[in-house]
């Protein structure tokens, strides 16, 4: 091996370090697992912990899940898990976080035709002031027997820096180009 492949396969090695390792750290191994529930019926009205109903003006939604956050909890990260075969039917349904009146984050679900197995997830998302707020999952279309989903939610997850993964990724892409076009001439 010349030292040019060698500098070649350092580069390479960094990059996986600095993009896919990183980006896999940070939103599989860091933070701490706040909540996890399983959501299998689906309503218009639910009866909240304080015992207040809370209805749903337009279709219906999983049962609403209340959690007291502040900003000590940032960054959130919600990961929702659904069983392989129906979570097409997930597809347009709305991630909402608000304190009733106010919303935080609210997103619309988009299942990939490619991978529509895989878990989806959102985040990081950012607290701004200490109160109880309410994780919402209203869908699109008013089917009764939804898929029961698993609902995740991560504290403290650390957010990625874009420009450690832009470098990462490319060290990683451009190198095994390069690399790819050396052997293949042998």
């Amino acid at each position: 091996m010349t030292q040019v492949q060698i500098k070649i396969i350092t580069l390479f090695v960094v990059g996986i370090l600095l993009g896919p390792a990183y980006h896999l750290y940070c939103f599989a191994f860091s933070g701490e697992v706040l909540s996890t529930m399983m959501l299998d019926q689906k309503s218009d009205r639910w009866i909240l912990n304080d015992g207040s109903i809370f209805r749903i003006s337009r279709g219906i939604s999983y049962q609403p899940l209340e959690i007291p956050l502040s900003p000590t909890d940032n960054d959130l990260f919600v990961k929702i898990s659904c069983i392989p075969a129906r979570c097409e039917q997930l597809h347009g349904t709305t991630l909402s976080l608000s304190t009733g009146t106010t919303f935080v984050f609210n997103e619309n679900i988009k299942v990939s035709s490619l991978w529509p197995f895989s878990p989806l997830s959102m985040g990081p998302i950012s607290i701004p002031y200490p109160e109880k707020f309410m994780f919402l999952i209203e869908s699109a279309a008013n089917t009764p027997n939804a898929p029961p989903l698993q609902l995740s939610i991560k504290k403290n997850v650390t957010s990625p820096s874009y420009l450690l993964l832009w470098i990462g990724y490319g060290f990683t892409l451009l190198p095994s180009i390069w690399l790819f076009r050396i052997f293949r001439k042998k």
